[in-house]
């Protein structure tokens, strides 16, 4: 039994790459495309006369679409699997005759296998992903119960290295680094590391106006000048005693009270606005900046003196970019603190995290730590995508090869690259004959590449 066509639309329908199946209302096939060849492992004169049925037992497809339209009398969509493993999104729609009963039932597919593969591979990954916030969660109990300093990295190790030697010293730390890489956070841990039993008493010099510092950091007697507390006030310095005394950005600090700062550091004693009996202080002087602070003296601007007096002990704070191995710590413990500050439940998928990765984070951990917030508290969903991320992070693969010049070499910068880049080609195409296309280059040195790196 042949089905009447006219041979022009035969010959397109042949030219497509999916298969094309049609049944008469008993589920005889009257006509195949030569694509069913290829996907059936027949002969199509094989398949033409051949009951739908039949087919079905013999597994040559499993289950038939076309019986479950004659079944139901309604079009049917569902996935197929073929005797040769492939698997197929296959179609089935009713073409009526005059009185509108089925005449003929037309059968097509879209392959699928790549996709039931990369449906594979993306839970394998999300199966690694939970196997690495397992082992974060090892690591974050290793770690002291008081600390939430994220020290994977060797420059970070060897930050807290430090810290750790000088903790229970009275020596004047000097943290400098990038603004936003956890300075405070840093001078606190320090504080919590000494057996201070005191303050931890912390003043950002360059939040407060240069009229005030003085009086904020000394205190005043009660009247010492006009608008002053009849109390008086107790400064910054007396209620750091016996506790650590923290100045942050203290590049910031003007030159006249950097003298009285020098002369406290000293002498361990300072005077209150308006008062002439000293008064005697125990505090450790911990002091913070983003500044150069050699480049500052040169300038006029800061005290030689004042600056060999803090960096008794100096440690540098290496900015997020070269602590690439903390990184995705921070990341899940910022997603844990955001959900537990706002009863929410965002987690990120392993393509957000690749781009979250994959930035430069020019604003330190400070950044990324607004950055979170941001999308636990505006994302309604709870998965977070990289579409929900800023454009300059969404796109930071892009610059993905030059944020690795220094901590790469140039091979294997040139591999990563090539290999996001074919990556991002079979995302759009199945067919590497396409992907060869789309990069100008050979079939088969697209397959070649693919092979050599095992994707």
């Amino acid at each position: 039994m042949a089905l009447e066509i006219g041979e022009r639309w035969e010959e397109i329908v042949d030219g497509l790459y999916t298969d094309v199946i049609i049944t008469d209302k008993h589920g005889t096939i009257v006509y195949a495309n030569d694509s069913t060849e290829y996907w059936f492992k027949m002969n199509k004169d094989e398949i033409i006369g051949n009951s739908v049925f039949e087919l079905e037992k013999k597994r040559v497809f499993y289950p038939s679409v076309a019986r479950m339209v004659i079944e139901s009398s309604q079009k049917q969509t569902l996935i197929q699997q073929t005797r040769n493993e492939k698997k197929l999104l296959v179609t089935g729609n009713i073409i009526y005759d005059d009185k509108r009963n089925i005449e003929y039932i037309v059968c097509y597919s879209q392959d699928i296998t790549e996709i039931e593969k990369m449906k594979s591979y993306i839970k394998k990954v999300e199966n690694e992903l939970e196997n690495v916030k397992k082992e974060l969660q090892y690591y974050q109990k290793l770690q002291m119960e008081d600390s939430h300093v994220v020290a994977k990295s060797p420059n970070m190790q060897r930050v807290l290295s430090m810290m750790d030697r000088v903790a229970d010293t009275d020596a004047t730390v000097l943290l400098t680094g990038e603004s936003g890489v956890g300075k405070s956070l840093l001078a606190e841990q320090l504080h919590k590391k000494s057996n201070r039993k005191g303050e931890f008493v912390s003043i950002n010099c360059s939040s407060i106006p240069e009229s005030l510092i003085e009086s904020e950091l000394f205190g005043y007697k009660p009247g010492a000048f006009t608008g002053a507390s009849q109390k008086g006030k107790v400064g910054l310095v007396e209620k750091a005693h016996n506790g650590t005394l923290f100045l942050d950005e203290i590049g910031e600090l003007p030159v006249n009270v950097q003298a009285k700062l020098l002369m406290l550091i000293q002498e361990k004693t300072f005077y209150r606005i308006g008062d002439a009996q000293p008064k005697e202080v125990n505090f450790r002087l911990v002091a913070a900046t983003n500044v150069n602070l050699e480049e500052r003296i040169k300038e006029g601007a800061f005290r030689e003196d004042l600056y060999f007096r803090l960096s008794v002990i100096h440690i540098s704070i290496p900015p997020l970019r070269e602590r690439q191995e903390d990184l995705l710590n921070l990341l899940m413990n910022m997603i844990k603190k955001f959900n537990k500050r706002y009863g929410r439940h965002k987690d990120l998928t392993h393509e957000t995290i690749d781009c979250l990765l994959r930035y430069s984070w020019p604003g330190n951990v400070r950044e990324l730590s607004n950055i979170i917030e941001r999308l636990v508290l505006t994302i309604e969903e709870d998965v977070i995508l990289p579409e929900h991320l800023p454009e300059n992070i969404n796109t930071a693969h892009l610059a993905a090869p030059f944020i690795e010049v220094g901590h790469k070499s140039l091979k294997e910068i040139l591999e990563a690259t090539e290999i996001r880049v074919l990556k991002d080609a079979r995302e759009k195409y199945n067919s590497t004959t396409k992907m060869a296309k789309l990069l100008k280059v050979s079939q088969p040195t697209i397959v070649r590449k693919l092979k050599k790196y095992g994707l």
